[in-house]
């Protein structure tokens, strides 16, 4: 009989849920600090896997950003533009400029 109910999900839950109840108080909070511990020590992985993306995302940025800088200034170096009018309308420094172009 005990087999039977134990392949029914709902008397299996009843059953854990019986136990539980069984237990003395010390059980209990021993119980629940544990869950506890573990439910915050959950919710500290999500915050660190929330922050790694992010600081992904924002790394990507970054770089796309410093890519399309770079494409602009090869492109206007392209164009014969001079490099000091280059570095004012892109706000890089001439060395940055000339590292770009030597790429």
């Amino acid at each position: 009989m005990e087999e039977l109910a134990m392949k029914d999900e709902v008397l299996t839950n009843a059953f854990s849920a019986w136990e539980e109840l069984s237990k003395s108080k010390e059980d209990v909070l021993a119980y629940e600090s544990r869950l506890k511990y573990i439910l915050d020590e959950e919710a500290k992985l999500e915050d660190v896997k929330y922050m790694a993306e992010k600081k992904g995302r924002e790394e990507g940025i970054e770089e796309g950003q410093r890519e399309k800088t770079e494409e602009m200034v090869r492109n206007l170096l392209s164009k014969k533009m001079n490099v000091d009018f280059i570095a004012e309308v892109t706000g890089l420094t001439v060395q940055q400029i000339k590292e770009i172009a030597s790429m």
